[in-house]
């Protein structure tokens, strides 16, 4: 459910946002008495509390089980994202710092990600991940077999993007350097320049007229496309450490650590994003707009970015109390850095 700007009083409006970016910064249920001494609202303390009581019946603020303070609901800080929040222009400080450390990474996509991700962790004190988008349109521009012993050798696939896969595959025969250079050959002239998904899709049709479609290397490869052609999870997604996220005072309690733990679990966030956070799109999702309900009483944000050579996204992941205008603020900063770096 989405409110539009009108859906509420110009009065109620203020007072949400005071009471979305107090509890942003205290992490405490803001009464009324706080909100006129802070504020200094034009109106009393009985009219701050009817104001809160009509934000609470249309379910943007909620009464605590502790105190007669509330708290915002995940329909306020929507509301507070969408029509109140002001958002900052500022660049990062340390802006060049953190430019030049991508910049050091960028030999290597892992190394690029892994950093970025980290990055994104330590500035924003949450949780950082980034990903390589649309994995299956890398582009193929190098392939290598590299004999390991009689019966074994490694296939290496280089990616435009910097990517490196490699394969080990076990033969049920001997292979000489002749049948190497010539089935590399083959596969250099048939698949380079062409995407993973093109690959997965018609590598069969492209290798029948060869007479050394039959050979056991080719066969294998034919048999199985979509595994020996593509990128696995590991080399996808990268998350950052869980130290500065953990940090945050919601996770001081054993419950909701333990929740929390599982949903940034390295696999749980991988399938996440794989599955509803992939196409080139920025995502805002608060508490229960997440689609599993084990990041419910989380808040994720990202943005895409995209170079010559690869398109990816970042993203931070915190509680729904995560100041949203700082996160956006990093968000955006880091994205002009990767589209430069990239």
């Amino acid at each position: 459910m989405y409110l539009k700007k009108s859906d509420i009083s110009t009065r109620q409006a203020q007072v949400l946002k005071a009471v979305v970016e107090d509890y942003i910064i205290d992490h405490v249920p803001i009464g009324s008495n706080v909100l006129k001494k802070k504020h200094a609202f034009n109106c009393s303390s009985a009219t701050l509390r009817h104001t809160m009581a009509n934000l609470e019946k249309k379910n943007l603020l909620m009464h605590t089980y502790t105190s007669s303070g509330r708290i915002p609901t995940d329909l306020g800080y929507r509301y507070y994202v969408d029509h109140l929040m002001r958002q900052s222009d500022n660049e990062l400080e340390n802006y060049a710092n953190v430019e030049n450390k991508l910049h050091q990474s960028s030999n290597s996509i892992d190394d690029l990600l892994k950093t970025t991700a980290a990055m994104l962790s330590k500035i924003s004190h949450l949780f950082g991940v980034a990903m390589i988008l649309q994995y299956e349109r890398s582009i193929l521009n190098e392939i290598e077999l590299v004999p390991l012993s009689s019966d074994r050798l490694m296939v290496v696939l280089g990616m435009k993007s910097g990517v490196v896969r490699s394969i080990v595959l076990n033969l049920n025969m001997t292979v000489n350097s002749n049948e190497i250079i010539n089935i590399t050959t083959l596969l250099k002239e048939k698949l380079l320049g062409l995407s993973l998904k093109d690959i997965q899709g018609t590598i069969a049709e492209r290798m029948k007229d060869s007479p050394l479609s039959e050979h056991e290397i080719v066969q294998i490869l034919l048999n199985d496309p979509e595994k020996h052609f593509n990128i696995p999870d590991s080399q996808l997604i990268f998350t950052s450490s869980n130290r500065e996220l953990l940090d945050q005072p919601e996770y001081q309690q054993v419950n909701n650590l333990q929740k929390t733990l599982e949903a940034i679990d390295n696999e749980n966030v991988t399938q996440y994003f794989k599955t509803h956070l992939n196409k080139q799109n920025n995502y805002m999702l608060i508490g229960n707009e997440n689609m599993e309900t084990i990041y419910n009483d989380c808040s994720i944000v990202t943005h895409v970015f995209g170079g010559s050579s690869f398109q990816g996204q970042i993203g931070i992941i915190g509680p729904t109390r995560i100041p949203y205008a700082n996160v956006l603020r990093i968000l955006n900063n880091f994205t002009e850095i990767m589209n430069r770096v990239c």
